[in-house]
Formats: C-alpha cells, structure tokens, sequence
C-alpha cells in the first residue's frame, strides 16, 4: 500500500513538471523499453495502466477495438479464450525490437480461430501461410496463397472452395447438378478437362455434336440432336421411340440392332415395311402362300402362327395346332383342302376302311389319336369296370365290331368252372372285379349257409371251381375237427349247428329219451358213450357205468336208483321202496 501511495505522489509530481522534463523522468522508472508498436505511448504509462489494479485488459482493448468486438461477440480466437490477461501473451516493456505474439505453434489450438485447419493444412508451418507478424491480418481465401496453382487462371473466380477441398484438392466436389447441363452416366466420372479445354466453363457448349462429333456414324445426316435416340447413360442402347413412326416394333423386333434393318447408311426412311423384304431368305413357303406374313405370323414369336384357323370352318385342336402348314396346305389354294380326315390319314387307317372314313367319330383329335371318344352305352353293351379301358382290337380283333356280348366268347379259356356253371357268368361275376362275387344267395341252394359258414370263404369248401361237386355232409370238410374220432357217426348236426359248434342246447330226454340230471348234466358225453353209437347203443343202467363204486359188490341188485340219485351218490333216498 505504501509503494502505492508513493507513485501516486510521485505521478502527481511529474504531472506537475514541465512536459519534457516528466516524459524523461516517467521513462527512466519504465522496467523497459516498450516495443516498436507502443511507441506512441511510450511514457505515457496511463495510457495502458490503470494505477491500483494489477491487471487492465480494458486499457488493450480501448485502442484494439477489433479485438474488443471479437471479445464481446465470443468470435474469433480471442473471442474463444480467456482475454482478461492480455499480457500472458503478449509481454511488454522488452525492447523496441521485441515481438509483442509470442506463443508456441505447436500446441496452439487452430480451431479457435476463424479458419480451422484441415487436410493439407494441417502439416502446413505457420510461416507458410503468416508472413506478416500480424496473425489476424492473414487472408482466408485459397487464391491469397494459392495463385500460382491456379489451373483456371482466375477464370473461374477466387472461391475455390466451391470445388476443391483441403483434404485433397484433386477431388471435386462441384454439384453439376445445378447447373444447366446435370452429369449424367458416362459423363459422370470424365474429367473436366475433357470438356472444359479452355479454363472456359461458362461457354462450354452442351450439344452432343460438339465434343463427339467425329464418332457421329451417321456423319451429320440425323442432325444434332443425338439425345433423341442415344443417352449418356447408355450411348449404343437408343431410346428412339420407334412406335412414333408407321412401323412400330414389337417382339423380336425390339431386340435386332438398327442397322439390321437400315442397311443403308443414315437413310432410314427408304427401310421396307414388308415381312418379305427382309426375311425373303427364311419363307420356308417358298412364295407359295403369299408375302402377307403377317396373316399368320408376328414379330413377337415367328414359330407361333397368329393366324387364327378356329376363325374359319376347321378349327385347329390340340395335335393339329403343332402341324406345318404345308403338311395339310400342299397348294396356295388353301381354301381347297381337305377337311376330311381319312385324305390325310389314309394310310394310318388300322381299319383299312372298315369303319368308314368318320374317323372323328370314335377319335379325338384333341387328344391323342388312341385316345377313342366312341359311347359304347349307345349300343347294345355298354362298356363298365375292367372292361372300359380294354384297347377295341381285343374284342373286335378283325375289324370286326358286330360282335358276340356273351363272356364265353372272350373269357372261355379264363372258365375254372370248365363249363359246369353255365355261360351266364353275370349271374356271379362283374366287370368291376371278377373276384369280387356278386352276392351269390346260397340260400336258394340246398346247403343253406348259418353261422360260421356265412363268413367262410368260397375256396374252403369248394375246392375247385366246379362248386357242385362239394360235399353237404360235415365230416367231409371237418374231419380231423371231429372230437368223437367218428364215434357218434357222421350226422354231427344230430348235436351241432353251424352257429356254434360247442351246442348248449341239446335237449338229451327229447333226442334220446334220457334225462341228465343234476351230477349227470355236466359229464362229458364220452364218458358215457365209451363206443360208437353204430355199434352199440349206451345202456341205461348206472352199473353199466358205476360198477366199480357200487360198495355193496351187487348184493342189493342193480337198480341203483331205489337208493340213490343223480343228487349225489352219498345221498339216500328217505323211503326207498322196490
């Protein structure tokens, strides 16, 4: 505080001297030499001091009133950083010869700046592009440093970077589309010097003729407005719309190249119009039916007559539609021909003539000629089953289609019944599957079938096919079934039934007179019937069969049943009287 006050007596005491006398003594308590560009205040140390304060950015900016607008706007490089203290950069009282910037260029942040360095510039040392001390004074613009690189020699103005860039100048980035000629396919990867020769873009001409004027093959005769067939996209590919004209192209046409057709060099005009006048080599009718091609044939596929034959009184069907013209039209005189089939197909005739010349009338001539369209249900015997895909020349071998209808005619070496059944084969068989057998009514024959043997086979019991010399009695078929090894004789039915063979309902009193009771009701027959009943009927006696439990060894006789029943053996009778 006291080295203060002492300047400011001090101040006010030189103010106080004589002008001369006050700048000698101010400048000899300077700590030095202002520089060069301070000169005009050296001195006058108010000027930039403000006493009492140790820092006065304010005073800088009072006479650097550029600065002092990029401070307040926040632009530039000072309007970017920390301004306040301009001395950190800028240091006085070094010497007149001193600089006032000094900083170091290798970490100064360019981006702060109004011109970012980029690409190229980037490496680029600061002296290349500041030649002057003064930094802020160096000029923007490319042409400023890059004049002698200028290829366009000014032609094109001072603001390269509508085209160029600092990453690599050699890059365009100029919008064609906006001008009046847009790039467009092949003009888009030329370079511009192709077209602009002169440094000249303005009066660059845009007419296809004259930049490609010595690769025009029609030598002038078409003018100059070559984008009405050809494009820069594409330059052989023409775009003329040939549908404009009186011959417009269609199928294979569109794909053949111009002069194909315009043989004669840029006269377009004088092309024939006529199918002839180009294909007369490829008439494989030799002139004979015509030159009007176009009647049956398009240029969208020649092989495919467009001639429409269902239009007239024969319509082409299938088969015929694949068929050369020249195989039925032998003369121009094509009205002429033959509708009739048997002209053409005389010599196909299987029948040779026997069923007349109507051939449509059992063939189809939209199918395949085997194919017969013939309604046998219109006759006498019409076809069903198996017999609908048989081929005619089975049954009707010579020709012949008055035939016999019986089965035997055809069938007689397929008869395994050798003729017994008869020649009525209907009667049990159908077209539909000869193994299927109608439903044969065994019931009108004297083997009525019941039970199990409804479901039988045929081939179980009838053991050839001669059927009537199948035997009715059981034992025949079920011989080595019979569980009585023939004892009870050969009429099994006397017992069982077709239904089931193991019978329950055998009423022994009504059939033999011989009541099973009780004990006697669940013994098995053979144990009873010990021999054949043809032999020897079964006696009725229980000794017969009980002799050997008779405890009483025959004294009480044989009449077992006084004293017993069929109860029970142990069971006694509670009054047994003789």
């Amino acid at each position: 505080m006291a080295n203060i006050r002492f300047l400011l007596i001090l101040w006010f005491f030189l103010s106080s001297l004589q002008p001369a006398y006050g700048f000698d003594i101010l400048k000899g308590i300077m700590p030095g030499d202002v520089s060069s560009l301070h000169e005009k205040v050296e001195g006058k140390c108010l000027e930039c001091h403000t006493l009492g304060r140790k820092f006065f950015f304010d005073k800088c900016l009072v006479c650097h009133k550029e600065t002092k607008r990029d401070v307040e706007q926040k632009n530039g490089f000072h309007g970017k950083i920390d301004s306040s203290r301009c001395e950190s950069c800028h240091e006085e009282h070094k010497g007149k010869a001193s600089q006032l910037i000094q900083f170091d260029t290798g970490v100064f942040d360019h981006h702060k700046t109004r011109f970012e360095l980029d690409g190229k510039h980037k490496p680029a040392p600061c002296k290349d592009c500041h030649l002057k001390p003064k930094y802020r004074e160096t000029p923007h613009d490319c042409i400023s440093c890059h004049v002698k690189e200028d290829k366009h020699k000014g032609g094109l103005g001072k603001s390269c970077e509508k085209c160029h860039n600092a990453g690599t100048w050699k890059e365009i980035k100029f919008d064609h589309g906006t001008t009046t000629f847009p790039l467009e396919g092949k003009h888009v990867p030329v370079k511009c010097d192709k077209c602009h020769t002169p440094d000249n873009f303005a009066k660059t001409p845009t007419t296809c003729i004259s930049c490609h004027k010595k690769e025009d093959k029609h030598k002038g005769a078409l003018g100059e407005k070559c984008e009405r067939c050809h494009s820069a996209t594409d330059w052989p590919k023409i775009k003329f719309d040939h549908d404009k004209t009186d011959f417009p192209l269609e199928g294979k046409h569109q794909a053949v190249k111009c002069e194909k057709c315009h043989t004669k060099e840029n006269k377009f005009k004088e092309t024939p119009k006529t199918c002839i006048g180009c294909h007369l080599k490829e008439d494989k009718h030799k002139g004979i039916l015509g030159k009007k091609c176009e009647t049956c044939h398009s240029a969208k596929t020649w092989k495919e007559p467009a001639f429409d034959h269902n239009k007239f009184e024969f319509k082409l069907i299938s088969v015929h539609q694949k068929v050369d013209c020249l195989k039925c039209h032998k003369t121009p005189q094509v009205k002429e021909t033959s509708k009739v089939c048997f002209d053409c197909h005389k010599k196909e005739d299987e029948h040779k003539g026997k069923a007349g010349q109507d051939c449509d009338r059992c063939h189809l001539v939209a199918e395949k000629w085997k194919q017969i369209k013939f309604d046998h249900s219109t006759t006498k015997y019409p076809l069903i089953g198996k017999h609908i895909p048989v081929s005619c020349v089975k049954c009707h071998a010579k020709d012949e289609f008055k035939v016999p209808v019986a089965c035997s005619s055809c069938h007689t070496k397929d008869d395994k019944h050798k003729g017994k059944l008869g020649q009525t084969c209907e009667k049990c068989h159908n077209e539909r599957s000869w193994k299927d057998v109608k439903k044969f009514d065994h019931q009108k024959t004297d083997f009525q079938l019941e039970g199990k043997h409804i479901e039988t086979k045929c081939a179980l019991c009838h053991k050839t096919q001669l059927f009537k010399d199948t035997s009715k009695i059981c034992l025949n078929c079920h011989k080595k079934d019979d569980y009585h090894k023939g004892m009870f004789g050969k009429k099994c039915e006397f017992c069982h039934t077709a239904k089931t063979w193991e019978r329950d309902d055998f009423d022994h009193l009504k059939e033999t007179g011989y009541a099973l009771l009780d004990k006697h009701r669940g013994v098995d027959c053979t144990e009873c019937h010990t021999k054949a009943l043809f032999v020897k009927k079964t006696s009725r006696v229980c000794v017969s069969c009980h002799k050997p439990d008779d405890i009483h060894d025959g004294e009480l006789g044989f009449r077992c049943e006084i004293c017993h029943s069929e109860v029970g053996f142990k069971v006694i009778k509670k009054d047994p009287r003789p």
